[in-house]
């Protein structure tokens, strides 16, 4: 990557990185969905350890046995869009369970799992645009640069792999008390 492309990526990612954390913006603000899914895990350390931090120390692990290339890329890519649509999916699901007449347990597990599938479809979208960015760029020789890709493509992932059994299992919990 030549320098002017180098620079012009680097103003391109600060300034997106701007928008999506600008107050009160109607399109690209995606703190609350953060502060929300967070808020599941609110006293319950041991979940957000296992969710959150685990995968970390299996990124650790698997960037020292493999980086990222491109033939993982393209595997992930096609899960990813697989599970993107499939997560709309389940949000349509989710709007045509019934909040009328139901206790308030209900109302905020319905509304959590809302919003924890809206979680997974930004990962899913946010995986899909750092892996096209790699993709796009094509240098897989061993560098730094390449190292940090893998580590946050492969946490992201496993990330969202594990939320995706957080969903289930409060469709499940939702499925059960309808």
């Amino acid at each position: 990557m030549n320098t002017i492309s180098a620079i012009l990526f680097i103003i391109g990612f600060v300034v997106l990185c701007l928008c999506l954390c600008v107050k009160h913006s109607n399109f690209l603000d995606i703190r609350q969905i953060f502060i929300q899914h967070f808020c599941v895990f609110k006293g319950n350390l041991l979940q957000l350890i296992g969710i959150f931090f685990t995968p970390m120390l299996l990124t650790i692990g698997l960037v020292e046995i493999k980086c990222i290339d491109k033939d993982i890329l393209g595997n992930l890519n096609i899960i990813l869009l697989i599970l993107t649509a499939m997560f709309l999916s389940v949000l349509s699901i989710l709007c045509s369970f019934s909040k009328g007449g139901k206790n308030e347990n209900y109302k905020q597990l319905l509304k959590e799992t809302f919003n924890t599938t809206i979680f997974e479809i930004i990962l899913c979208l946010l995986l899909l645009f750092i892996s096209f960015i790699v993709l796009f760029i094509g240098d897989f020789k061993e560098s730094i640069a390449l190292r940090i890709a893998s580590g946050t493509i492969y946490y992201l992932t496993m990330i969202t792999i594990l939320n995706i059994l957080v969903v289930i299992k409060r469709i499940k919990v939702l499925f059960d008390n309808q």
